[in-house]
């Protein structure tokens, strides 16, 4: 990928904090413009138009969620940095949240982004495999025929649909509740399937512990 001049990083900074905090749909080109105070003709000549921003947003996300997401599937991760590992993955959707609010929105728009979303949430799926199969060749979890499958798909459509959900169910919250509310949720799916006398209720009990204490 070429380097970026300074005005194409700052076009993208600008409109990734616009889209995220306003609203995708309700951000124009236009209004991209004016925060950075240019015209819109200069804004024109690096991006034509508001689709090829998102595109190229959307390759940034793509480039850094992907490093996150295979790093289980390189190297097994140990119990006690479960918790902090999923803090990384949530915190990366977060960064790029405007992609989950109206995704259907969008790959409807712009067709390209279909075929990646899809193939980050397959990615996601095996990155929840990978931490369910280490957890479970180090004892902590048991599982029948199917279920380890199973769950990983149940935690790959939480990473995917965590942040509408809880703007509908809860409506609008700091980042560091709605961040915790998401990994405590997705370790929740895991207790189940925990072996008796098992760490990993201690670990969770110790995660809950340190929510309501802040």
């Amino acid at each position: 990928m070429a380097e970026r001049s300074k005005t194409k990083e700052k076009i993208l900074r600008t409109a990734l904090s616009l889209f995220n905090n306003e609203g995708e749909s309700q951000v124009s080109s236009v209004d991209i413009a004016s925060v950075m105070e240019i015209s819109p003709g200069n804004l024109y000549y690096h991006y034509k138009g508001k689709d090829e921003i998102i595109v190229e947003l959307f390759a940034d996300y793509e480039t850094e969620i992907r490093q996150v997401l295979a790093s289980p599937i390189n190297e097994a991760i140990k119990l006690e940095d479960n918790w902090v590992y999923l803090y990384i993955i949530f915190e990366e959707i977060y960064d790029f949240r405007f992609f989950y609010k109206n995704q259907s929105e969008l790959v409807e728009r712009i067709p390209s982004l279909r075929g990646k979303f899809a193939r980050i949430l397959s990615l996601k799926e095996q990155t929840a495999f990978s931490l369910l199969s280490t957890l479970e060749d180090d004892g902590h979890l048991e599982f029948d025929e199917g279920e380890k499958g199973a769950l990983a798909g149940r935690i790959a459509q939480h990473f995917t649909f965590w942040l509408q959900y809880h703007d509908l169910r809860f409506g609008t919250s700091p980042p560091k509740s709605l961040i915790d509310q998401g990994v405590f949720m997705t370790m929740i799916q895991i207790t189940p399937y925990w072996t008796h006398g098992d760490g990993y209720a201690a670990l969770l009990s110790e995660f809950a512990d340190e929510k309501q204490a802040k």
